[in-house]
């Protein structure tokens, strides 16, 4: 570009010498030049301001492209993160609606387990009095804990079955033990002879004794010497100390319910 301008400036000092003008006046040649001059120097500005826009718009598409990598990642993240908050949302909703069923099932459950324990308890209030104390302190036990908020479902529907079955088992076994009851009007201590549900006997320690639980008069009443030896026979077997063999006791009448 400079060598552009000297050429230009060299031929207008030819043309004045040549036309015999003064190098220092102001003749259109000199005009001519000054224009020339302003032209160059003008387009010399403007290449400057192109050269910068041409940097500042390298800056600007380079930011831009930057900017734009950055939105479409940051919508990537924002559908991910939107997807991740619906599988959320569904799983909460999920699981909010178990424990909902969850707090009803528990509900129903303590609900049956109350009245099968009601049940139960009635049932042993009219049976036959045997093991008094300790089938009372296992129903005590297990409406204590049916009234316990603490206790979990699980808990209380392990006990009451518990108590079911120990309770069911009774009907099929046979067992002696001591017990202190009411036989003519006053407390005496007692062999007890258990045959399942079906009939208890008695029998003092000193084996001359006898007698059986009745249900109708509901208390305990003496038996005839006459079975003395067959309920001590019952109880050996009952202990195990005897084999097992027939033996004739009055059981009394069974009704089937």
């Amino acid at each position: 570009m400079k060598s552009c301008i000297f050429v230009v400036s060299l031929f207008l000092f030819l043309l004045m010498i040549l036309i015999g003008i003064p190098a220092g006046g102001e003749t259109p040649a000199r005009r001519v030049e000054k224009k020339v001059l302003e032209t160059i120097e003008l387009r010399q500005q403007t290449q400057k301001g192109e050269d910068v826009w041409v940097g500042k718009r390298a800056e600007l598409l380079s930011r831009y492209r930057s900017l734009k990598s950055e939105e479409d990642h940051l919508l990537s993240l924002k559908e991910r993160s939107e997807n991740l908050l619906k599988a959320t949302r569904a799983r909460i909703a999920k699981v909010e609606r178990k424990v909902k069923e969850s707090a009803k099932i528990k509900d129903e459950l303590q609900s049956y387990l109350e009245s099968v324990a009601a049940r139960l308890d009635e049932s042993v209030k009219n049976d036959l009095p045997f093991l008094p104390k300790e089938r009372s302190d296992r129903m005590a036990s297990i409406k204590e804990t049916l009234a316990r908020p603490d206790v979990l479902a699980a808990e209380k529907y392990r006990r009451v079955m518990e108590a079911l079955q120990v309770e069911t088992e009774y009907g099929h076994t046979v067992e002696v033990y001591q017990d202190t009851v009411e036989l003519d009007g006053r407390s005496v201590l007692l062999d007890i002879l258990r045959l399942g549900r079906l009939s208890l006997f008695c029998q003092t320690l000193d084996g001359k004794v006898v007698g059986h639980y009745d249900r109708t008069a509901g208390r305990w009443v003496h038996l005839s010497s006459t079975y003395r030896r067959e309920i001590n026979k019952a109880m050996g077997m009952a202990r195990r100390e005897r084999t097992i063999n027939l033996i004739r006791l009055p059981i009394g009448r069974i009704i089937v319910p």
